[in-house]
Parts: structure tokens; C-alpha cells; sequence
């Protein structure tokens, strides 16, 4: 399961690169991911981070007092619930209570760092996310216990690195960077629903053309058949109309039963029509 890693300023990246190591040790089906160690230098970071996103079932961001208020982590805070359900969105809080949340962070059930039970909570949440695959509640339980006191070390030791109060609001990312993340969250979807469109467009036109062909082959042939040469036949939504002529001229009719069949076949109305655009018989009860 792929667990995306959110993240904005030192210490929020320092707890980020952690849960990555550390959550694999607890669920081994967890496939964490986050930005500072997963895009290989000289990658397409925005391309890259979109891919993540697509196969992405579940999003932390980690939240400390100074990036709290930043714009960077509530966008992506936004842009990872338009992505999953609320409940696979959890903000993972570092020397903060649930109470000091605000603004859209707050809309989410956050788990508190250095508390044990919340830890184990998520763990629990992340399990149950893994749909098919996951793991039985003692193993996890020992899995838990075992691992704790290694993520709990880490964590006090970023706690005793806080910032004093003048540096706890570092400067924002560029509005350029910005921009690019707020429409990779908020588009992804439209990004993706697109392709797939297109991809179906692309197969439906194809499958159309060569019904087109095969349909044009059977009026050409069936019309030949009865002594009629087709000039040319254009398709609408309410039918298709069928240019045609007798070669030897004359008042030479097509019977009502063949145009019937005709129509039949094609699954749609048939209008035949000479060189001059003069209507010689259709199909359908009204026409004589």
C-alpha cells in the first residue's frame, strides 16, 4: 500500500524521512513515499511526485508549530483530500495537541507524535486501509511494541532541535513552486480522468473507422447485388443517407423489403436519395 509523505520545513521533513523508514518495520505491505529521498537527482520532480500520487492510498503530513500556518502544507493538505477519502488524510503532529489545529488541518483526525496510543491508532488505520492484506492484530501488536522505542528516540530527538519562537515561521516556497503543486493536487484527477478518456477515445474511433468501413463495404455490396451503383453514403445521428443511382437508368425501383433488411443491418433509418438529391425511398412504416 502506498502511504504518500507530506511534508514542509526541516523538522517536518526529518519526521517525514523517519516514518518512511520506520512504518515498512511495522506493516511490511506499506510502501512509503516522500519527495527528499524518492526523486533520484536530475528527475522530473512534479512528474514524478504525480505518479506517486496516482497509486497513492493513504496521506500523512506532518505538522510541526512552525509550518502549522504555512500555505505549502494546507494546499497539500487540500489538494491529498481531493485525492483519498477524508479519513486517509491524517495530519501527524510534532510538539503540538490536536486543540493547537486550525484552519484546514483541523478538518482531519490527527494523530499525535509522542503519544503512543495515537501512533498505534494510525498504525491500526493504516492496516485496515491495506484491503485484502492485512496484517492479524497480534502480529501487529508485537510488530508495534518492538518498533516504538526506535521512532520514539527519533522524535525526541527533533523535539529537543525546535526552533526558538523567531524562527518558527520560515519563508514560504516560491508562488512558482506553489502554483505547480496546486495544480498537480487539484488536476491530478482531471490529468488522469483525461488519459484514460483519451486512451478510450483513441480505441472507440479506431473500432468506429473500421465499422464505418465494414458498413460502407455492405451497403457498396448489397446495393451492387440489386443493379444499383452507391456514390457515396453520410452518416448522422438520426441515420444515414445513401447516394445512389441505376446505371442502366430507366424507372428501375428498390423494393421496400430490401431497404427494410438494409436498415436492419445497418441498426439505424436509411434514406436513399438519387445524383440530384431527390429522395427515391426510405425505411420505415410511413414511407410508401
Amino acid at each position: 500500500m502506498k502511504v504518500f509523505l507530506s511534508w514542509s520545513g526541516e523538522r517536518s521533513r526529518q519526521v517525514a524521512e523517519a516514518l518512511k523508514s520506520w512504518l515498512p518495520d511495522v506493516i511490511q505491505e506499506v510502501d512509503p513515499w516522500v519527495s527528499t529521498q524518492d526523486i533520484a537527482k536530475g528527475g522530473r520532480g512534479i512528474k514524478e511526485i504525480t505518479h506517486e500520487l496516482a497509486a497513492t492510498d493513504f496521506g500523512i503530513v506532518c505538522v510541526t508549530p512552525e509550518n502549522e500556518a504555512s500555505k505549502w502544507i494546507n494546499f497539500e493538505a487540500g489538494g491529498l483530500a481531493k485525492q483519498f477519502e477524508l479519513a486517509h488524510v491524517v495530519p501527524f503532529l510534532i510538539d503540538m495537541k490536536i486543540a493547537d489545529l486550525t484552519g484546514p488541518l483541523s478538518q482531519f483526525q490527527a494523530t499525535v507524535g509522542d503519544s503512543r496510543d495515537d501512533v498505534r491508532k494510525l498504525v491500526g488505520d493504516l492496516n485496515k486501509a491495506s484491503t485484502g492484506r492485512a496484517v492479524a492484530e497480534d502480529r501487529l501488536e508485537r510488530a508495534f511494541s518492538r518498533s516504538w522505542p526506535e521512532l520514539e528516540r527519533i522524535l525526541q530527538d527533533i523535539h529537543r532541535n525546535a526552533p526558538g519562537e523567531a524562527a518558527r515561521h520560515p519563508p514560504e516556497r516560491s508562488e512558482a513552486e506553489m502554483l505547480e503543486e496546486i495544480l498537480l493536487l487539484v488536476r491530478k484527477q482531471e490529468y488522469l480522468r483525461a488519459d484514460v478518456e483519451g486512451q478510450v477515445k483513441h480505441v472507440e474511433e479506431k473500432l468506429s473507422r473500421s465499422r464505418r468501413i465494414s458498413e460502407d463495404e455492405f451497403i457498396v455490396s448489397s446495393f451492387a447485388k440489386m443493379g444499383w451503383r452507391v456514390i457515396g453514403s453520410t452518416w448522422g445521428s438520426d441515420g444515414v443517407q445513401i447516394t445512389a443511382l441505376y446505371p442502366g437508368g430507366g424507372s428501375v425501383s428498390l423494393s421496400r423489403d430490401f431497404i427494410e433488411r438494409v436498415a436492419k443491418t445497418l441498426g439505424r433509418p436509411v434514406i436513399v436519395v438519387g445524383e440530384s438529391g431527390n429522395v427515391l425511398t426510405r425505411s420505415g412504416p410511413d414511407f410508401p
